[in-house]
């Protein structure tokens, strides 16, 4: 019975996530095409039937990106550490320990018959 509660939740939980995600999608689609649709409506209004804007200068659309930098060099160098820490951490996780693990057991099962093996050879 839990098995077909928790199926029936994660259903719940994944429609309305999808219906979440689709209304915020069609929300921000309609906002470009109004935005669109009024700057398309001004130009024809403004410009093609009548002459009001014909005396007003053009003002260009700005196309400057706003970018962020950092305060001072500490930050970046902090940013470099971490990304090296982080680089190290996966490298570590990247290992396969399992395999790892039984190469050295290998390793020291050969090492340990050499040993009993030159013992053994001294009697």
């Amino acid at each position: 019975m839990g098995g077909r509660i928790h199926g029936f939740l994660g259903g719940v939980l994944l429609t309305s996530a999808l219906t979440y995600y689709t209304g915020e999608y069609f929300r921000k689609n309609s906002k470009f095409v109004s935005t669109h649709l009024k700057a398309s409506d001004n130009i024809i209004n403004n410009r093609i039937l009548t002459d009001r804007d014909i005396t007003r200068e053009v003002i260009p659309i700005s196309n400057q990106h706003n970018s962020i930098t950092r305060s001072n060099t500490v930050e970046t160098c902090k940013d470099i550490w971490n990304d090296e820490i982080i680089q190290m951490v996966n490298w570590i996780y990247g290992i396969n320990w399992y395999q790892w693990g039984i190469e050295a057991d290998k390793t020291f099962n050969e090492l340990t018959d050499k040993v009993a093996a030159s013992v053994v050879e001294k009697k």
